[in-house]
């Protein structure tokens, strides 16, 4: 059992701050009003996301050791819950939130949030930067703002009026 609770890392430094933000975002998604996604689309959004999200940071922390979340011996509990509930939070929000009157305030608010969050995380020394740049982030912010969710939300949109199965 120790060995279990040793696993989970929740002896790391800052490890309460994902914790947070990930019940907090996953609180607000539960009652927000459903302005522009469904719970179908919710439920899509936070599979691909997740999905996504996993793969570049695993990838990127690991293969490339461009930064590393928490402590130094692998994944413990505030890692998952950042990895799969930040990312996705802020994703559903967005596309919940997002008009075509606001898509540039939106995208301009949410590249600034998020490139916060991160900050947040590396001044409590929960997330440590090893080769990757702050800017990289903010670059790779607007692109996902910007380019891929309102993509990914197109694509729903259009699998969603074709009714055949």
């Amino acid at each position: 059992m120790s060995l279990i609770f040793g696993r989970l890392d929740m002896k790391a430094e800052g490890v309460w701050y994902p914790i947070s933000l990930a019940a907090l975002l996953i609180l607000f998604i539960l009652f927000m009003k459903k302005r522009q996604l469904t719970w179908l689309q919710i439920y899509t959004t936070f599979g691909v996301v997740c999905s996504l999200t996993w793969f570049m940071d695993i990838s990127s922390a690991i293969y490339f050791d461009a930064f590393r979340y928490g402590s130094d011996h692998g994944i413990g509990l505030a890692d998952l819950l950042s990895i799969s509930f930040i990312p996705s939070g802020l994703a559903i929000i967005y596309l919940n939130y997002r008009t075509a009157s606001n898509k540039w305030f939106m995208l301009l608010l949410f590249s600034l949030l998020s490139l916060a969050i991160e900050l947040a995380a590396i001044h409590i020394e929960y997330f440590h930067l090893k080769y990757w740049k702050l800017y990289y982030s903010g670059i790779m912010y607007l692109v996902i703002y910007g380019l891929l969710l309102p993509l990914h939300k197109r694509v729903m949109e259009a699998g969603a009026s074709q009714t055949s199965f």
